[in-house]
């Protein structure tokens, strides 16, 4: 019998999906043809029904394109990893899960609760909003990370941290430089007559907000860039899924951004395998006992705000970051910034409270009157508020 082939775009009909799309998983090396036509045309056969079939449950279940090239190529190990694959998305499930019943018996308890009671439901319903969604809608625009950034301004370094940072990058001319999540681009505006020629600049974030934000900051230097030899690159894109290909990187910066992160182990497997001969891995975060005063007063006033910055430090702190970073990398090097902050402007950090991600501005937009008499109360009494900070970085190679 004759072996009937198919064009691209009848098993796109067949298949219920767009032509456009099996031609994007034919450039992925996912789908690709069994056959070309004398003019030019792809065929597809039987086999790619089933290969397009793995393709979209893969996709489905949230595997990433790399992850589901790697089953589709791989026929001899596929069930093993397929098996283990599915394991971990078992178990992101089965937290999916929990967290909707616990949604539902809260809006449950929201439909009886009396007119006194909808408040208290209503703030318990916003705190059980993913961490994920929270973050996602924090840097949706530049406006939170402005507030956050700007009390920053009061610390007691002669240094700047964007300073400090930049200068532990150690960047040279001809450089291929990749910072992910890159956020509003401070970095690069505070060190922008600093950088040397002939660089290649990739900036990525997953929010679009972001990406104008630093477009501008660059397109107001673009002179300089340009006689600098300097090229820019932008890249919208999840850092828990990054698609680097076979791309090669000098340095790679993470600058506060990995405790973010819900997969951080195969994001550092992918920094990693994205470093050129001699690269290296620059991550900065925070410690334990980072902001600890400002937490001690946020508390007192209202201890059923979220606990972002907890939640960082147990993710990837200065305490524990080398453990993680140590199942990828075999040599790091820690370095602390020296710095604390002596705030006398109670707008500041209100405002600096106001931008934690979660049910944070919910409650000042109804008690927050409160919270800035305390501050004001902290700051006549003492004539500024101390805030202890705790912040560093890890530089990580391969060796």
């Amino acid at each position: 019998m004759e072996k009937k082939y198919y064009t691209a775009g009848e098993i796109a009909k067949i298949s219920g999906v767009s032509s456009r799309t099996i031609r994007y998983y034919d450039s992925k090396g996912l789908l690709q043809p069994v056959d070309y036509s004398a003019s030019g045309y792809r065929y597809y056969d039987s086999s790619s029904f089933e290969t397009l079939q793995k393709i979209l449950m893969f996709k489905f279940l949230g595997f990433s394109l790399e992850q589901i090239k790697e089953l589709i190529q791989s026929h001899q190990r596929e069930y093993s990893i397929m098996k283990q694959s599915l394991e971990s998305q078992k178990e992101l499930l089965k937290k999916k899960r929990i967290e909707i019943d616990r949604l539902l018996e809260a809006v449950e308890v929201a439909e009886t609760c009396t007119e006194i009671e909808d408040w208290d439901n209503l703030i318990v319903l916003l705190n059980l909003l993913s961490n994920e969604k929270k973050i996602e809608n924090q840097y949706a625009t530049t406006d939170n990370l402005n507030r956050r950034i700007t009390i920053h301004q009061y610390n007691t370094s002669t240094v700047n941290w964007m300073e400090w940072v930049f200068d532990h990058l150690h960047i040279e001319d001809g450089m291929k430089i990749l910072e992910v999540g890159c956020g509003n681009g401070l970095l690069w505006e505070t060190n922008i007559t600093r950088l040397p020629p002939n660089l290649e600049i990739y900036v990525s974030d997953y929010s679009e907000g972001m990406l104008e934000c630093i477009k501008k900051c660059f397109n107001k230097h673009k002179a300089e860039l340009i006689k600098k030899n300097i090229q820019i690159h932008y890249r919208q894109e999840d850092s828990n899924n990054l698609q680097l290909d076979d791309m090669k990187f000098d340095v790679i910066i993470a600058n506060h951004m990995l405790y973010h992160l819900e997969r951080m182990e195969d994001c550092l497997l992918k920094l990693k395998k994205a470093l050129g001969k001699d690269g290296y891995l620059v991550c900065s975060t925070i410690g334990n006992g980072h902001m600890k005063e400002l937490m001690d007063l946020v508390y007192e006033y209202d201890n059923t705000i979220d606990n972002t910055l907890d939640l960082c430090v147990k993710r990837f702190s200065l305490q524990n970051g080398k453990t993680q970073l140590s199942k990828v990398f075999n040599q790091i090097e820690r370095y602390d910034f020296d710095s604390n902050l002596i705030v006398d402007n109670a707008k500041v950090i209100w405002d600096y409270v106001y931008s934690f991600p979660g049910n944070a501005p919910v409650i000042l937009e109804r008690t927050g009157d409160m919270l800035m008499k305390m501050i004001m109360d902290r700051i006549d009494k003492e004539g500024a508020f101390l805030i202890h900070k705790e912040t560093g970085l890890f530089e990580c190679r391969n060796i």
